[in-house]
């Protein structure tokens, strides 16, 4: 009785170990590069993945939204490193979050992809206090 509890937990152990690590890898985190320091990183269910850098990182008390752009396929998996928004990009931020209804919701960064010269705008993240 006791060896057929043994295999049992045995399976569940494999089982969970195994989750864990294909979900590591969904995620993105075994090809994250090397970050900055004091930067922090999310990655999305929906491909966007982000290094925040120059932002403090709060999520033991705010939730972040990540809000990707239309980018080429080869570029859905590519890691961004996000920044607060420019000076030029702050009107847009300020309607982007105006445009939407949620109560205490902040726009936190802008997430870049640099290709060859070229900067591509992968997505856009906010955040809202954590209940």
């Amino acid at each position: 009785m006791w060896v057929w509890i043994k295999r049992g937990l045995v399976v569940a152990v494999l089982a969970y170990s195994g989750y864990a690590i294909w979900d590591y890898h969904r995620a993105g985190y075994f090809s994250r590069p090397e970050m900055p320091e004091g930067a922090f990183s999310i990655s999305y269910k929906t491909g966007l993945r982000a290094i925040l850098v120059d932002v403090e990182d709060q999520r033991e008390t705010r939730r972040y939204f990540g809000f990707p752009m239309d980018v080429p396929f080869y570029l859905k998996d590519a890691w961004s490193l996000c920044s607060p928004p420019t000076k030029d990009e702050r009107p847009k931020a300020e309607k982007f979050i105006a445009d939407r209804s949620m109560i205490g919701e902040r726009f936190e960064v802008v997430c870049r992809i640099q290709v060859d010269n070229e900067e591509v705008i992968r997505g856009l993240i906010t955040s809202v206090p954590r209940l």
